[in-house]
């Protein structure tokens, strides 16, 4: 086989776009735009993969990885080893579904310098595409951070403000509210979901929420991260929200609005309609942090997945003057990307391969990816002495444990404390404070 037919055999599979992959790895499109989480192929979960038609990226919240073509997004959902030569060639052949070139195969002169000559045509245009894209993306992103900013700016601190719900859901998740003012609220924030006929997004509800900004190295607001409440709705004091899916709408059902009774769980369970997830973010959060109380100057610092948890851990312990408390979008915001090589498998977890086969769920390692971006996790001031990481006691054990051994590993530095910190076993911080409030 010619070097160049693989090389254009690969730079082919280079220039699928993210939709068409998905496509043919049969993903869903369970989104009304371009967003689409599901369960992940590989790893499971509810909704912890997901890829995105418009910025043409994938993410795997559970595995710790992601990217920006259909040839990786194969490789993590047919579990496919990208540094073995003949698995990254299959999965560049799932995602232009056509065989791999023969090994024999053998080309007269003329048809060798056409190939040629297609590959080099193939190889500018993708690269003129990349550059397209990244310029495309930069543009997207900077529009989503000022919507964000849109959105933050304008509110009210919540410890001060005169709409009390914000403190009064931090009061009842966590037993308390941070005496600061990063955290803020809204009594009208838009929850936006779908899509009308002429592609105008659709304003599925409004109402009461506290919104905390995500800040880059030099503290600049680059998005948001919204909560909405509903303090009548225990246990969690969210809203409850659904929305119709794609394949609801072909069965000719109508859009779910907010005051209507909800799906019946059969509609749900057919995959008719989806609760919605009453937490959502602006803007970027790529390399950023929440923050939560004191300031990035500050030598300790405590922090983890999720505002709510970072909230009690630091009532618990007085809100110390001399520590900056933050939280991260979620555990790869936390943790970063993995090395494929340290990717384990699950002790006990199994899942049905294509052929019906029970194998083991891979997990993302404690080995942190070699070639990272800076901003490919969230960042650490070089002054940090002490970074105290919490741990979420009621996801998976096996793979938070994992994720949480890479964040520790990404941060550390010569002489930096990491200690982690795990809640009761199937609990977490902010359960844990409500429940020693109200003494249950």
């Amino acid at each position: 086989m010619t070097s160049e037919a693989i090389k254009l055999f690969v730079e082919d599979a280079r220039a699928v776009p993210i939709e068409v992959g998905a496509k043919r790895l049969g993903l869903k499109f369970p989104g009304k735009r371009f967003e689409h989480a599901q369960p992940c192929p590989n790893c499971g979960g509810t909704d912890t993969f997901a890829f995105n038609t418009k910025k043409n990226v994938w993410n795997c919240r559970a595995g710790g990885v992601g990217g920006h073509d259909s040839i990786g997004m194969a490789a993590h959902c047919e579990d496919l080893d990208l540094h073995r030569r003949e698995k990254f060639l299959a999965a560049c052949s799932i995602v232009l579904d056509r065989s791999i070139p023969e090994e024999a195969e053998r080309e007269a002169g003329e048809e060798r310098e056409a190939r040629r000559k297609r590959l080099d045509e193939r190889r500018q245009q993708n690269e003129a595409e990349s550059e397209a894209r990244a310029t495309s993306q930069a543009e997207y992103r900077e529009k989503e951070r000022n919507k964000a900013r849109g959105i933050y700016r304008p509110l009210a601190p919540l410890r001060t403000s005169s709409l009390p719900f914000g403190r009064f859901y931090l009061g009842r998740r966590c037993a308390g509210f941070p005496d600061d003012t990063w955290l803020r609220v809204g009594s009208e924030v838009t929850y936006w979901h779908g899509q009308h006929e002429r592609g105008a997004p659709i304003a599925l509800y409004s109402g009461p929420a506290m919104v905390a900004p995500f800040i880059s190295p030099d503290l600049q607001l680059i998005g948001c991260h919204i909560t909405w409440i509903d303090l009548d709705r225990a246990p969690k004091f969210r809203p409850l929200l659904f929305g119709l899916t794609k394949e609801g709408a072909a069965a000719g059902l109508v859009p779910w609005e907010f005051g209507d009774r909800p799906p019946s769980a059969e509609d749900i369970a057919a995959g008719l309609y989806e609760q919605l997830g009453t937490k959502k973010m602006r803007g970027s959060k790529k390399g950023g942090l929440i923050p939560i109380a004191g300031h990035p100057e500050a030598r300790r610092w405590v922090g983890g997945e999720g505002v709510e948890n970072g909230v009690a851990f630091g009532e618990w312990e007085g809100w110390r003057d001399d520590s900056f408390y933050f939280a991260a979008g979620d555990l790869g915001n936390l943790s970063g990307p993995a090395e494929a090589s340290s990717r384990f498998a699950h002790p006990t977890l199994k899942k049905p391969d294509a052929k019906g086969v029970l194998r083991p769920v891979m997990i993302a390692g404690s080995k942190p990816k070699v070639d990272q971006a800076p901003d490919d996790a969230m960042w650490v001031g070089d002054q940090v002495d002490e970074l105290v990481l919490l741990a979420d006691g009621d996801s998976e054990r096996v793979m938070t444990a994992a994720a949480m051994a890479r964040a520790r590993a990404r941060h550390a530095r010569p002489g930096r404390l990491i200690p982690i910190v795990w809640p009761q076993a199937g609990s977490d911080f902010s359960k844990m404070a409500a429940e020693a409030d109200t003494g249950t």
